[in-house]
């Protein structure tokens, strides 16, 4: 065994550490107002004490953070832990470290809430920002693992708890910074706990087997398998030849993975996904009973013989050993009878209410005489409900088809639990319901699931139903809402600089009519364009429609995103296949981002000779380009990126490639689509033209055009929905560098936003219901 570790338990314990320092700091800078009116009356309640029992207060606790540690490292040297203590008292000074560098990070910051937070003024002067030796003494107490034993933390808590008590009530710091210094020391101690491992204090082969003799388990051998994160395994022989495989669970391993469960009990619904154990006797009691109730419903899993307690944080679960083979290792797969076998004993379990989950090719064993035999029941769930079931008969679904194909799949599961309960299971047939390892295996084979729905479909004759919603929220919906809450945080910082009443008295409101003429031209080019990169004859009025409805996607969902899926949608709905809709909009999106690439360049080449304000690209642009293609080539030079490329970017091009070719072969719908795409690009220019020439500003096509060609861009790869907040700066930015005045630009911009992105809005949510209710998209 190893003599130190890392436990998972302590990077749990370090991430709530940090984020409890985060807290502390927010509380400090936003809620400041708040924190000096808490600090003014724990003022006024100290002021109330006797002086007699502030004396004491102090007396006792300097004794006492004093005389604690002191007598406990003397207790750690006696007992033979020299090393850990001069670990713990090494950790002690990097806090100290640590604790001074962070006032120095303050004073650099100088952020007059949290230093006000922190430093509150007493009588007796100013409080210290952090506590340097609060902070070494609970770095100190957490490393030397004082908490491990009942009397010494109870007398070490009550140490801290006194000191800091005497420190607020001497006026030397204020109630958040005594927090502040706590957490940090904690941060500390347990960081280095982490990096560095502690001692290993699991029990051995020989206490393990020792615990067994006292439960009547007579051990003969005992081979050590493997240690995963969250247990030890081992393969044991007892006196009468009965092979056993121990599972042992260490307090410490027990949070292993709890981070990535939090994740995933956050993102998705709790009946799919199960929470973090943090306890290591519920873990190992439901293990047992969900082994139990596998026995006592005669399911053929690993039977549970013991379960033992081995010291006060390890517990033993024995289970009988079966040998065989991983059906992911087989070179054949299993027949379909004995594929059938596992779905009748998954489904005793299911009838008892009972989930297995995890029944994936790898956990799934082939028996010497070829029958399939259920692993040990880990993650399953007891009392489960019928989404819970239906998740499970999924997982279960999904890892049959890919040991015996889709269509094979599905028979077997209708043979066994009828076609309203595999009906049933549809909704839930999807990547964030399944197996993290089913998950990882999708990537490669995308297409199973879908396979799986249209045998179902075929083969049961019965129209499935919709898709159930199993996610909370998706990391998209996160990073849309943060990137539109900066998005927007960056356009009121903007139009503070505005003076609304001045510029809109000097708006020539018949531009207005211009503007929004200009506007409704870019859904033109953009029908004009995909029709172009589409072989067969569509509606022209139904696709302008579609590109307003597109408006609308636009608004939720960063730039192209929404449309897209609105474009493919349409083209699916008007009888091409999934691919070659997929072709024809990504070739239309392709083609109008090399467009847009080639104009900027030629126009700006033209504006440079012919404008007092060019728009210089700085060298550092062209080092940064060369710098990202030598990336680039370098990267395609390792052999497992190269095959990453193979594998995802080839692909779609050769079955891209004979309709592309077909495309580019007919002049017709070639110049279409370019037509269109200069369109586009020329009415966004027009409009932005439009918008200067509104209030006043004489500033030449020739450079609008660049100043929108490369907001354009700009504004593409911003994440908020429509570019929201990148898209305004950028032009702005762009309209000021050309000439014009800094609140003009921006005032220009917002009206060449409102008629080009927001008064689109609502007229494109008709269009899309409209579309809707005709069945088009």
């Amino acid at each position: 065994m190893p003599a130190r570790i890392r436990r998972p338990v302590d990077g749990v314990r370090l991430v709530v550490r940090l984020l409890a320092l985060g807290l502390i700091a927010a509380l400090g800078t936003l809620a400041s107002a708040t924190n000096l009116g808490a600090e003014f009356d724990l003022v006024r309640l100290v002021d109330a004490i006797p002086s007699p029992l502030l004396a004491l207060i102090t007396a006792v606790g300097g004794f006492g953070v004093l005389g604690v540690p002191l007598a406990y490292a003397l207790r750690q040297l006696v007992r033979g832990r020299s090393r850990l203590l001069l670990e713990a008292v090494l950790t002690g000074l990097l806090a100290i470290a640590a604790c001074w560098a962070l006032i120095e990070l303050l004073y650099l910051i100088d952020s007059s809430a949290l230093d006000d937070a922190l430093e509150f003024p007493r009588p007796t002067g100013s409080t210290r920002p952090l506590d340097d030796y609060l902070t070494a003494l609970v770095a100190f107490g957490t490393v030397s693992r004082v908490g491990g034993e009942q009397l010494w933390r109870r007398l070490f808590s009550l140490a801290v708890g006194v000191y800091v008590l005497s420190e607020f009530t001497t006026g030397h710091a204020t109630a958040l910074s005594l927090l502040a210094s706590v957490t940090l020391g904690a941060a500390v101690g347990v960081a280095v706990r982490y990096i560095a491992g502690s001692v290993n204090v699991e029990p051995d082969g020989a206490a393990l087997a020792a615990a067994l003799h006292a439960r009547g388990v007579e051990l003969v051998r005992l081979e050590r398998r493997r240690s995963g994160h969250d247990q030890r395994d081992y393969l044991a022989t007892t006196s009468d030849g009965t092979r056993l495989l121990l599972a042992v669970f260490d307090r410490d391993r027990i949070a292993s993975g709890a981070l990535y469960r939090v994740y995933r009990a956050i993102r998705v619904n709790a009946e799919v996904a199960r929470g973090p154990v943090l306890s290591l006797e519920r873990g190992a009691e439901r293990r047992a009973l969900l082994a139990m109730s596998a026995a006592a419903n005669d399911v053929p899993v690993p039977r549970l013989v013991a379960g033992v307690p081995c010291g006060p944080d390890t517990i033993v679960l024995a289970y009988q050993h079966l040998d065989g083979t991983p059906l992911a290792q087989l070179t054949e797969p299993p027949s379909e009878a004995r594929l059938a076998e596992v779905w009748t004993s998954v489904s005793r379990l299911h009838q008892a209410r009972v989930t297995y989950r995890g029944l994936t090719p790898r956990r799934l064993l082939a028996g010497a005489d070829g029958q399939i035999l259920l692993p040990i029941p880990e993650d399953g769930a007891a009392f489960a409900s019928d989404l819970r079931i239906a998740v499970d008969r999924a997982q279960l679904l999904v890892t049959t088809a890919q040991l015996a194909g889709a269509s094979t799949a599905v028979r077997i599961a209708r043979s066994v639990i009828g076609d309203a309960a595999l009906n049933a299971t549809a909704p839930v047939l999807q990547p964030v319901a399944l197996d993290r390892e089913t998950r990882a295996a999708m990537k490669k084979n995308g297409a199973l699931i879908e396979q799986i729905r249209t045998e179902i479909v075929g083969q049961t004759s019965l129209e499935p139903p919709e898709l159930s919603n199993l996610e909370r929220v998706r990391p998209r919906t996160v990073i849309t809402l943060v990137a539109a809450i900066v998005a927007g945080y960056l356009l009121i910082g903007q139009l503070g600089t505005v003076d609304l009443g001045t510029v809109l008295s000097g708006l020539r409101w018949r531009w207005l009519p211009v503007i929004l003429l200009c506007s409704a031209a870019t859904y033109l080019g953009a029908a004009l364009a995909l029709t172009g990169y589409v072989r067969e004859r569509l509606s022209f009025a139904r696709t302008v429609l579609t590109q307003v409805a597109a408006a609308f996607t636009g608004f939720v969902t960063p730039p192209a995103v929404g449309g897209v899926a609105v474009n493919i949608r349409y083209l699916q709905r008007a009888g091409l296949s999934t691919a070659a809709a997929a072709t024809s909009v990504g070739t239309c999106q392709a083609v109008n981002a090399i467009m847009h690439i080639v104009l900027l360049v030629a126009v700006a080449a033209a504006s440079g000779s012919s404008s007092d304000h060019a728009l210089p690209i700085p060298g550092w642009a062209f080092v940064a380009l060369a710098g990202a293609m030598l990336v680039a080539f370098s990267l395609l030079g390792v052999p497992f990126v190269r095959r990453w490329a193979a594998d995802h970017l080839l692909p779609p091009i050769r079955e891209a490639g004979p309709r592309l070719i077909g495309l580019f072969s007919d002049p017709v719908k070639l110049a279409q689509g370019l037509l269109g795409t200069l369109l586009l690009n020329g009415a966004y220019v027009a409009a932005l033209w439009s918008a200067t020439l509104a209030f006043g500003e004489s500033v030449s096509f020739l450079s609008v055009a660049v100043v929108y060609l490369a907001g354009g861009a700009i504004g593409s790869l911003a994440p908020t929905p429509g570019g929201l907040g990148a898209v305004e700066a950028a032009l702005s930015t762009g309209l000021t560098a050309v000439g014009m005045p800094g609140a003009t630009a921006i005032s220009a911009v917002l009206l060449f936003r409102l008629a080009t992105f927001w008064i689109p809005v609502p007229f494109g949510w008709a269009a899309l219901h409209l579309l809707q209710r005709r069945q088009a998209v």
